[in-house]
C-alpha cells in the first residue's frame, strides 16, 4: 500500500521498545551536478545534508559518468522532511547558480505539505493546507530504481546491506 514499514532485528538484552525506528536507508539520485563535479569528493560533502551517507554508487576514482547522476545509499532521518536539494553556487560571473536536485528510490507515500515520512496531507501538523500548496514537495522527489552499477567500499556496502534488510517498503 506504498507506506513504509521499518524493521530492526532482535538483539539479546534489548527490549522492543528500546530498539530505535526513526531512520532509514534510501537510494537517492542527485541530479543536476557539473560533470566536472561529478566524483567521489563532492559526494562526500553532499552527504552533510543527509542523516549518514552509506556508500557511492561509482568508480573508486575519478569521474563518475556512468550516468547522468550521482547515486548513493543514504541515511534519512524520519522525523525531518526529506531534502530537495540545494542551490549550486557558481564562483565566476559567467556561470549561473544551479538547483541540484534529489530524487528517492522507492520512495513511500510522504506528506506533500512538509515533507516527512510519518503522515500524509490528510493529518499535516506541521504546516496549514494552504502553505503546503506551495512546500516544493510532491511526487517528483520519487524516481524508478536506477540498475545496479559498480558500488565500493567494503565496510559502507556491508552497512547499506544490513540496513536494506532491516527496512522494507509495504
Amino acid at each position: 500500500m506504498n507506506h513504509l514499514l521499518v524493521l530492526q532485528p532482535l538483539q539479546d538484552g534489548i527490549a522492543v521498545n528500546e530498539l530505535e525506528f526513526s531512520k532509514c536507508p534510501f537510494w537517492v539520485q542527485i541530479h543536476g551536478l557539473p560533470c566536472e563535479k561529478m566524483n567521489r569528493a563532492n559526494a562526500i560533502k553532499i552527504r552533510q545534508r543527509f542523516e549518514k551517507l552509506l556508500g557511492v554508487e561509482g568508480a573508486a576514482e575519478g569521474l563518475f559518468l556512468n550516468r547522468s547522476f550521482l547515486r548513493g545509499r543514504v541515511e534519512i532521518n524520519l522525523s525531518n522532511p526529506l531534502p530537495r536539494g540545494f542551490w549550486l553556487r557558481r564562483q565566476t560571473s559567467a556561470g549561473r547558480d544551479r538547483w541540484v536536485s534529489y530524487k528517492f528510490e522507492k520512495l513511500p507515500d510522504y506528506c506533500y505539505a512538509c515533507g516527512r515520512l510519518d503522515h500524509d496531507n490528510r493529518e499535516c501538523k506541521f504546516i496549514s493546507g494552504e502553505e503546503g500548496i506551495n512546500s516544493g514537495y510532491g511526487p517528483d522527489l520519487r524516481t524508478g530504481r536506477a540498475r545496479k552499477l559498480l558500488f565500493h567500499g567494503k565496510p559502507i556496502d556491508q552497512l547499506a546491506d544490513e540496513a536494506e534488510f532491516r527496512t522494507g517498503s509495504v
